[in-house]
């Protein structure tokens, strides 16, 4: 609950304001900032503020305040510039309540120069922090909201006088401290544990979607197990078809063997178009395509299973209270700081840029975009995917130093490469990818064009489950 207009009146009692000069101001997050003050008889001291929250309230602050991760808060960075580049060094004068009201308006003089600072303790978006010259006019302010005039060059418009609530809201019962360093303490202590639970439920929220991503990677890959562990059959056609190499005829679709497992005869399909060594050729090539393939996804199901059970027991400790509640919070802010330690504002490249698990993928959805990821964006050992021999965009995997590619991101890169393709409504591709420092460019190619070398090569099924999940994840969406 924020501090009513006599709570705010028995604040400003205890505060030294009038004659403290202001020495710098530390904003903490969206809504709190510190005002380092210093008083010929006080000296050095802080007002800490907080608007805007259940908990708006000003007081003088006992000990430091952490600042915290704020993301992008450019508008919120500017208000604090203009406090620092205008208000620090200047001497409050004087300090006046609006009769009745949560208004607390502070005289600055800086050097001859007259600044008025209003802070305005309501709930909701009444909150606000606003400067003014002699003139009313909003120099800047904390919040900016067009729709109710508050904005800066605008005429600051002073709250109406209200008249005595009778009562209506008394001072809380007082402890035997200073009512400043009681208001600290109550707030704090609800303050922290209301941050509790807002991190602990951003906690829960992270570790539902990852655990969500390392189930559908390991889906995905129960699936490709699925559909290559037959790979032992054309093994057994191919061993068939050796033994029976003498029976093949020419131009045959198909032929009829004996089984040696089952006693029974089989029909072995053929291509009509070519001869017997390399029938068999071909189903030896299968047997041993699927079996890699069906090798690499079981490896890699392996590595997520493990993955899973550190992502399960990593969160379950994080949810576990170890009883120190600041330790607690510490820690949980810690955990969502490396969330975002990495996404600085910084230049959109064209086309998507999609995250699969720790790699970065660039896609371009047409010539242009592909021409200009391949000459600003990308670097020699980035990966490039792209279908075999059908026009489409072009994905990047972004290099990580010391880490290979996964299977799983490799899927991801190919089945974008695949929808942004004229492949797509076929729902499966043959894909090949190599570094981005083995293409080359033709001489008169058209924009884009580029001729691999050293690729590998990549079948992929449109997979709509994954495909739905990463474009969820376009920085976009």
């Amino acid at each position: 609950m924020s501090l009513n207009w006599r709570e705010l009146a028995l604040i400003l009692e205890e505060l030294p304001l009038e004659g403290s000069s202001l020495q710098s101001v530390v904003q903490h997050d969206f809504h709190s900032l510190s005002w380092h003050l210093y008083h010929p008889s006080h000296g050095r001291w802080t007002l800490y503020t907080e608007v805007g929250t259940p908990y708006s309230r000003m007081h003088m602050a006992s000990h430091p305040i952490a600042v915290q991760q704020m993301g992008k808060t450019a508008k919120l960075q500017r208000f604090v510039q203009f406090c620092r580049a205008n208000l620090e060094g200047a001497r409050i004068v004087s300090v006046a309540q609006t009769p009745f009201d949560r208004m607390i308006t502070l005289k600055a003089d800086n050097h001859g120069r007259t600044l008025y600072l209003h802070f305005r303790f309501y709930s909701g978006p009444g909150a606000n922090i606003f400067i003014t010259d002699e003139d009313n006019t909003i120099l800047d302010l904390l919040y900016r909201r067009p729709n109710r005039g508050e904005k800066s060059g605008a005429v600051f418009v002073p709250p109406e006088e209200k008249p005595d609530d009778g009562g209506k809201f008394p001072i809380r019962e007082r402890g035997e401290t200073s009512f400043n360093r009681q208001i600290e303490e109550e707030y704090g202590q609800a303050s922290n544990s209301q941050t509790l639970e807002d991190l602990l439920l951003k906690i829960r929220r992270k570790r539902d979607r990852e655990v969500q991503q390392i189930e559908s990677s390991a889906l995905s890959l129960e699936r490709k197990m699925a559909e290559s562990g037959k790979f032992e059959h054309f093994k057994k056609m191919g061993d068939l078809l050796s033994a029976n190499i003498h029976l093949i005829e020419k131009h045959s679709t198909s032929i009829e063997v004996d089984d040696w497992e089952s006693a029974e005869r089989i029909t072995i399909p053929l291509k009509e178009t070519i001869r017997p060594s390399l029938q068999i050729q071909n189903y030896y090539e299968r047997y041993q395509r699927l079996k890699g393939t069906f090798e690499n996804a079981r490896a890699e199901y392996e590595k997520v299973q493990l993955e899973l059970q550190a992502c399960v027991a990593k969160y379950a400790r994080l949810l576990t209270s170890s009883g120190d509640e600041k330790s607690d919070i510490r820690l949980l802010k810690r955990e969502l700081g490396s969330e975002t330690a990495d996404k600085v504002t910084k230049v959109r490249s064209p086309g998507l840029t999609i995250q699969s698990g720790q790699f970065t993928l660039l896609v371009g959805r047409n010539a242009k975009e592909n021409d200009e990821l391949l000459r600003r964006w990308v670097r020699g050992n980035d990966y490039w995917m792209h279908t075999r021999d059908t026009p489409g965009g072009y994905v990047f995997i972004k290099f990580k130093r010391d880490k290979s590619v996964p299977l799983d991101v490799l899927l991801d890169a190919a089945n974008l490469a695949l929808v942004f393709s004229k492949a797509k409504n076929q729902g499966k591709a043959d894909l090949y990818y190599t570094q981005v420092k083995y293409l080359r460019r033709p001489k008169k190619g058209k924009t884009g064009e580029v001729i691999p070398t050293q690729e590998k090569n990549l079948s992929v099924t449109l997979d709509e489950g994954r495909l739905a999940r990463l474009l969820s994840e376009d920085e976009d969406a």
